[in-house]
Formats: C-alpha cells, sequence, structure tokens
C-alpha cells in the first residue's frame, strides 16, 4: 500500500479537512501541529493558538494519559493505525469530556506524525451511566419489593419476574423466565379472561386471578397491568404487578361466612334465607310464565322440653342434628336457612305443590327415624312440623308466602304435631 501523500510542515494540511464534520487534529512529535474548525470547537478554543504547539498530554486526563500516549507513539513509529478508543479529556476551558479517537501514521517533512480523529462521546457516556444508575434503582426496588412486577411477550412467555415472585410462588425468578404465564394459572380459563381484558381496555386495575404455587397450594391474586406495543402500535405483551391476597381473600370469605350463617347450625342465617326469598319473588313479578315455588316452614315439636330436661347444649345438639337432616335431604338448587329458635326456612324453587308435599314429608319422616346423639352415650329422638306456601300471581310481596306458611304451621300444631299443612 503507498504512502500517503506527505504533508509539509511549512504549508497548512489539505483545505478538505477543513470542511470534515469529524473533529481531526495533526500530531508531531507529541504536540499539537493542526487542528480543524470541529477539533476546536469540540476543545473549546476559540482559536488555533490555543492548542497548537500545546502537547497531548496536557488534554488527556492523567489516569488516561498512559495508554492513550502509548497508542499514539506506536502509531507515530510503525506507519499503521489504531482501532477506536475512548479516554476522559479537558477542553481548553477545563471542561472534562468523553472522546472516541482513532489515529493514522502519516509522514510529515520525513517525520513520523499521526492524524487523529476525534468524536464527542460525552453525552453517550453519561447516558450509560444513567441507564446504569436507573437500572441499579430499578433492581434495588425490584429486590425489596414484596408484590411481584412481570413482564410478558405477545405469546404470553414471562420475559421477566422480580425475585420476590420466590416468597409468592415458591418458584425462584429463573424457574419462571422463559416459561408462558399460563403455566402458574390453575384455570386456563382465568388467564383467558385476563389478557382479553387487557388487550381490549389496554389496562386492568385490581383484575382478580388465582395462580398455582410450587407446593400445588391455589393462591388469590390481584392483578393491575399494562398492555405493552411494538413501533407499529401492535399488541407485544403485557408488564405490571401481582400481589398474594390470599389472606385477605379468606377474611373476606370469613366475614361473609359471619354475616350470612347462623352461628349454631352452619346454615343461613335470618336475613339471608329472608333475602334469598325476597329475591326469589323478584324474580316472578309480573310474569305469568315463572317456574312454580314453595316455601317451607318447619318448627321441632316440644323443643322446649328438651333444653328443660337436657340442657341448652343438648338443645343446641338437637338442632344441629336436625339441620343436617334437612341439607342432607335438600336439592342442589334449594336455599335453607335458620329463621330463629327452633324454627326453619326451606325455599323449593321449581317445586310445585305435590313436589313441595312430597319434599316435606320426606323430611318429616327422617327427623322422627332418626336418633340424635345431645351427650355422649344419650340419644333422643324428635319431630317437627312444616307449613307450606307456594308462590301464586295475587302475591304482593314475598310476606304474603311467609304468613300463608306460617298459618298452615300453626294448624299442624294445632292437629296434633308430627304433621305437614299448606296454606
Amino acid at each position: 500500500m503507498p504512502d500517503p501523500e506527505p504533508i509539509s510542515a511549512s504549508s497548512p494540511p489539505a483545505t478538505w479537512l477543513e470542511r470534515l464534520p469529524a473533529s481531526v487534529v495533526v500530531i508531531l512529535d507529541g504536540c499539537v501541529h493542526y487542528a480543524n474548525q470541529a477539533a476546536l470547537k469540540l476543545l473549546g478554543a476559540t482559536s488555533s493558538d490555543q492548542l497548537l504547539g500545546r502537547i497531548v498530554s496536557d488534554f488527556v486526563h492523567p489516569l488516561d494519559q498512559h495508554r492513550v500516549l502509548a497508542r499514539l507513539q506506536w502509531t507515530e513509529g510503525s506507519e499503521g493505525s489504531n482501532p477506536p478508543t475512548e479516554f476522559r479529556a479537558y477542553t481548553c476551558t477545563g471542561r472534562q469530556v468523553v472522546l472516541a479517537m482513532t489515529s493514522n501514521h502519516v509522514p510529515i517533512d520525513g517525520r513520523g506524525g499521526l492524524l487523529a480523529a476525534f468524536l464527542d462521546m460525552t453525552e453517550r457516556v453519561a447516558m450509560e451511566v444513567r441507564l446504569q444508575e436507573t437500572d441499579q434503582n430499578f433492581q434495588r426496588i425490584m429486590n425489596t419489593m414484596q408484590d411481584v412486577f412481570y413482564r410478558t411477550d405477545a405469546q404470553g412467555i414471562t420475559r421477566y419476574v422480580c425475585p420476590a415472585v420466590k416468597n409468592v410462588l415458591g418458584y425462584s425468578a429463573e424457574e419462571i423466565m422463559g416459561r408462558p404465564a399460563a403455566d402458574f394459572y390453575p384455570d386456563q380459563r382465568e388467564r383467558e379472561a385476563l389478557v382479553a381484558a387487557v388487550r381490549g381496555n389496554g389496562f386492568v386495575h385490581d383484575f382478580p386471578g388465582r395462580m398455582k404455587r410450587k407446593d400445588g397450594r391455589i393462591i388469590d391474586i390481584s392483578i393491575s397491568t399494562n398492555a405493552l406495543r411494538d413501533e407499529q402500535g401492535q399488541y407485544a405483551g403485557v408488564e405490571g404487578i401481582w400481589r398474594d391476597i390470599t389472606q385477605r381473600k379468606e377474611m373476606e370469605r370469613e366475614l361473609e361466612r359471619l354475616a350470612t350463617r347462623d352461628d349454631l347450625t352452619g346454615l343461613a342465617n335470618r336475613r339471608h334465607i329472608l333475602d334469598a326469598l325476597e329475591r326469589a319473588f323478584k324474580r316472578r313479578e309480573g310474569r305469568h310464565d315463572a317456574m312454580p315455588f314453595c316455601a317451607l316452614i318447619m318448627d321441632l315439636d316440644h323443643f322446649k322440653r328438651i333444653n328443660d330436661t337436657y340442657g341448652h347444649v343438648a338443645g343446641d345438639a338437637v338442632l344441629r342434628g336436625v339441620a343436617r337432616i334437612v341439607e342432607a335431604l335438600s336439592r342442589a338448587g334449594d336455599q335453607i336457612g335458620r329463621l330463629g329458635g327452633e324454627e326453619f326456612l326451606l325455599l323449593l324453587e321449581g317445586a310445585d305443590l305435590a313436589a313441595a308435599v312430597e319434599a316435606a314429608e320426606r323430611i318429616r319422616s327422617a327427623v322422627q327415624a332418626a336418633s340424635i346423639e345431645v351427650v355422649p352415650g344419650l340419644q333422643v329422638s324428635q319431630t317437627l312440623s312444616i307449613g307450606i306456601s307456594c308462590w301464586m300471581h295475587a302475591d304482593g310481596q314475598s310476606t304474603d308466602m311467609l304468613e300463608r306458611a306460617d298459618r298452615a304451621l300453626y294448624r299442624a300444631k294445632a292437629q296434633g304435631r308430627n304433621m305437614v299443612c299448606n296454606g
């Protein structure tokens, strides 16, 4: 390869160097021999006098001088070129910058010089530092989070999940990344519902769901997430946070149970069973094609004798025993609750009078035939009377049904108890 055209020390370099947008410096004997306009601007010089004749080391950070000067010396003497290198430098105003330098050997009046080109990398380096700090801050947040931050791609593959997942699902983050998020759902329909909601709305907030732990246990979660879009606006996955709300859900279920269940028998309490009656009644208002519906009020016969003879603990055992019998003989859609004391209400959806009478007789007979253990070694028998009422178009409110059933119950009591009457 022929040597480059020599540059005379007594004449300026070619005028095309002045037109280059890149910063170019000619170095001879370790000093600045020439700098184009872009180099003057880069180094903060108002005139070439501030640069020409100064030794290169004046502009190089002390910690980078050994490396930079060694490269320049090698290039001057070897007639070779150096690949790009970055170093810290100072401008004429004392501002620190980061430069990327490439250099080539060039003969100057028979001596070995070099032509160096520079790019200002200060902003890029500062950006890298900021990105590194941002990444460190992000990792610090991820490492201390109790909730689980995650990201999936458009195919539902988990691309990132924070370390907190170990405490929640029992899997390490490394065990989860790369796997479909659907793998951790006990019911795929729940995952599909989440994805559909995110695709449709762009986000979800406190979306309910469940996930399966490594040990097989199912937990309740709440998900808040946003859809990710690529440069063309196409769906690219999701990212967001989900948290374990199992304890909260268990507390809510327990509060609901306490609010709707009778403490003694576990059946629906008075308010809940009467609300169920009201809802069934409302569904039939104004409809001539409504399905039949009947209500049974059941009352234990001579229950006071149990309490007086054996005590209230025995009475409670009898109430629980009768409740279990009625539950066992009820259909899947029936609802049963304790109205109070020794009185129960059974709601039969889709049952006409004949079906209601049949159900009532089956319950009455089963209770009469049962021996209920009230204390260890002591069993008692019990009977109950039942009053039936069926929904009628003329009923103005749900209490009309209750009143008819109550009157039928009174007749059953008056006629000797342990029988079924309808009203």
